[in-house]
């Protein structure tokens, strides 16, 4: 005698192996499918971001070498004008530089390290050690400091023929990189 829940329903024969193949093999070839081209993508934003900031680590060594490069005329020109103790030509030398993308405070120090010229008329005669006490005076090759927020603080020597007639200090904020 039939039992009411049987509806004629005969067993169903197992899967063959291909079934059960294609039936496990296909979503695990999705996933990793998937799962690549996440991995992919992700790896080369990180490869771009690294090129970034090697392209950016760059750009700031090349402006430091042309500020450097640029520091040597004008410490020869600050030379000749304070040779004749002639303060308000370096005086229009500092605010033509200022005028400039980039260009901080300018400052002319003498050997004891107070600012005799400054395009921040505040420090005129005040300590230059005593504002930055990190920084040393003194070199006779120009020296930079880096300073946070992308500058940096340039101290470049006024030489004059046996000893230093002072020292030309400034901050430069060096340009970022612009991407396409």
């Amino acid at each position: 005698m039939k039992s009411s829940n049987d509806f004629g329903a005969t067993p169903r024969p197992k899967p063959s192996i291909w079934k059960r193949f294609l039936l496990i093999s296909l979503p695990l070839l999705f996933v990793l499918l998937v799962g690549g081209i996440f991995l992919t993508r992700y790896l080369g934003e990180q490869r771009a971001n690294e090129l970034v900031e090697l392209a950016e680590s760059h750009s700031v060594v090349l402006q430091r070498q042309d500020i450097q490069l640029f520091a040597l005329p004008l410490a020869w020109s600050v030379r000749k004008e304070l040779m004749r103790s002639n303060y308000d030509q370096i005086d229009d030398y500092f605010n033509e530089l200022i005028q400039r993308k980039g260009f901080g405070v300018i400052m002319l120090l003498d050997p004891a390290g107070i600012v005799k010229v400054s395009t921040d008329r505040k420090l005129q005669g005040s300590s230059f050690l005593l504002r930055y006490p990190q920084m040393k005076l003194g070199s006779p090759v120009p020296v930079s400091y880096a300073l946070p927020e992308g500058k940096s603080m340039f101290l470049v020597p006024v030489m004059g023929l046996n000893s230093s007639l002072g020292t030309i200090a400034f901050i430069y904020r060096y340009r970022t990189l612009s991407l396409p």
